[in-house]
């Protein structure tokens, strides 16, 4: 695994023209790594420290901005204030996220809507998509157990 995460981190930095840091490739191997998982700049500071280098929080939040100015990564708002970042899939992969209101669960969802939608859009409404994303807010099934709905 180890080697075929860096094979990706290194194609993905000469296919963007990335100078390839340390830093930056401990941040991409930590989102690779936990690609279905949607990452808090927290996470990934804690995340960095497992192997007792840190990295600092400006590098961070510096590093985020430029791999998702590249289309490297995705930035996710939930509304919970906190910005979560996570591993950018491929065009074949576009999922979609339902969240939990109460305990902040996010599940993944696919195939929900059809995956030829920008060529439906641009045909229909002249609108061309960069990127797909559905968020639909609610309660998750152990939520509404609690709630006894």
């Amino acid at each position: 695994m180890e080697i075929e995460v860096h094979n990706i981190i290194v194609k993905l930095a000469e296919k963007k023209d990335i100078r390839l840091t340390y830093q930056r490739e401990k941040i991409l191997k930590i989102l690779i790594e936990n690609k279905y998982k949607h990452l808090t700049v927290g996470d990934i500071y804690c995340l960095s420290q497992q192997d007792n280098h840190p990295i600092a929080l400006p590098t961070i939040y510096r590093t985020l901005d430029m791999l998702e100015k590249n289309g490297i990564i995705t930035k996710n708002d939930f509304g919970d204030g906190a910005a979560r970042y996570e591993f950018k899939r491929t065009k074949n992969e576009i999922h979609h996220h339902l969240i939990c209101e109460k305990c902040g669960k996010i599940i993944h969802i696919t195939g929900l809507l059809p995956s030829n939608l920008s060529e439906l859009l641009m045909k229909e409404k002249g609108f061309q998509s960069k990127y797909q994303s559905l968020k639909i807010y609610g309660l998750c099934q152990e939520c509404l157990k609690l709630e006894g709905a």
